[in-house]
């Protein structure tokens, strides 16, 4: 018996619950059981047809939900109906599914889940084997915006592209922001076998806005676009910024746009965002466009706040590349400050390769433990970075290691909370509490 069929008026709690249960064993990427999950709940026209949302289509290793909060903002600012999927989400699980820039109601979701699970439930009696939590999310959102009758979706790619579940849709443009080594067990150990996985969101005709990369990461993305006949815009050639903060496209000039998110790599991640609008035909008013540039928001990207006295940072930076993007971030805006590093990974990760750019810069390391079953352990991660960092201590909680090192910091120390979503997720939550 399902649990569909144990719980009558399914609260929102019982909801998240049961989607987090759906991770069957032996479950492997790809999109045949997702399609065939959308064939069973209806909603093949919700995926991209003539009459229903039209998606922006958005992967990558870093930037990626950046450039996802980029578009659907501005969508909103011109007064679209709009949805917005992200991945992972980083304070309130229901980030994952918005509307309009606000987050799905619990009610709503819970009840969306209950009409889904027998849904999934039932491939489990198949050869496609039962829906895994991704699966289930990306379902429960498009059936959210089908029902929302929404004109567009900023829609943010799980993992990698070609075998990710929200790769059923036929997109009016895909987006690949970056390529950078993560995931690499799973989707490769080169920057162009990663490039060939991202680059699986591009679809036969379907124009592609690329940011910056390496060149052999770009020439994989370009193969892919011949292959698709799909027009391709890369950032620094077709896509340019100028003057600081205009952007130029094949399609026109956008001039006085200021970003609201901090961080060295917020300009590139909204000149994709734009170029992508512009590839997709939407049409754009620059007094719309500077308005939803400038309200877009995605916490724990750069966030900035202050604790108890002390300026921290949090940022869920969590591989070589969004390291050095973070030192970039911090020198630029707060100049070769002393810092607190407040911190841990999950597993499938390169922690030496990440912490290795922190060597000279930290006074003191708080690991903390994180809420998520992939989290290193405080000791082990403390025996990986013995030697490399200075006075490294563990907490029984991400709450006490925060507010250790902010008690501790001195009136020049920078508090930086990074290595996963994760805890900055954890610790946003502790302090808004």
């Amino acid at each position: 018996m399902g649990i569909h069929n144990r719980i009558v008026g399914m609260t929102y709690a019982q909801a998240v619950e049961a989607i987090a249960a759906l991770e069957p064993r032996g479950w492997r990427l790809c999109l045949d059981r997702m399609w065939e999950f959308c064939r069973r709940a209806g909603l093949e026209d919700a995926l991209g047809a003539p009459g229903g949302p039209q998606f922006i289509h958005v992967a990558g290793t870093n930037g990626k939900g950046s450039t996802t909060a980029f578009v659907e903002s501005i969508l909103v600012a011109h007064g679209y109906h709009t949805g917005g999927f992200y991945s992972p989400y980083v304070v309130d699980y229901r980030e994952r599914f918005q509307l309009d820039g606000h987050l799905i109601p619990k009610e709503l979701l819970a009840q969306l889940t209950q009409e889904l699970l027998p849904i999934g439930e039932s491939l489990a009696e198949t050869d496609f084997g039962g829906v895994t939590k991704f699966e289930f999310e990306a379902g429960l959102g498009f059936l959210f915006w089908k029902r929302s009758k929404c004109d567009w979706v900023a829609l943010e790619v799980g993992l990698g592209g070609r075998l990710d579940a929200t790769n059923v849709v036929t997109p009016r443009c895909s987006v690949i922001v970056s390529i950078g080594l993560d995931h690499v067990s799973i989707l490769g150990d080169t920057l162009s076998r990663i490039a060939v996985e991202k680059a699986g969101i591009i679809k036969p005709g379907i124009p592609v806005v690329v940011g910056e990369m390496e060149p052999g990461a770009l020439e994989a993305i370009e193969q892919r676009a011949m292959e698709c006949q799909s027009e391709i815009w890369r950032f620094g050639q077709e896509i340019r910024l100028e003057d600081g903060w205009s952007v130029v496209t094949p399609a026109g000039r956008h001039d006085g746009l200021m970003p609201s998110l901090e961080g060295v790599m917020q300009p590139h991640n909204m000149a994709l965002a734009v170029a992508s609008l512009d590839a997709a035909g939407v049409p754009l008013n620059d007094t719309f466009l500077a308005k939803g540039v400038r309200e877009a928001f995605a916490p724990g990207r750069f966030q900035l706040v202050r604790y108890q006295g002390s300026q921290v940072v949090l940022d869920g930076a969590h591989n070589r590349d969004a390291g050095v993007a973070l030192l970039r971030s911090i020198d630029k805006r707060f100049g070769n400050r002393p810092w607190r590093l407040v911190t841990n990974m999950l597993s499938g990760h390169d922690p030496l390769e990440f912490y290795e750019l922190f060597r000279g810069r930290v006074r003191s390391v708080d690991l903390a433990p994180i809420d998520f079953v992939r989290a290193t352990p405080v000791d082990v991660a403390a025996k990986l970075l013995e030697g490399m960092l200075p006075n490294i201590r563990t907490h029984a909680s991400s709450l006490e290691a925060y507010q250790t090192a902010c008690n501790e910091a001195a009136s020049d120390d920078l508090v930086v909370v990074t290595g996963s979503n994760y805890l900055v997720g954890d610790i946003l939550r502790a302090i808004r509490d």
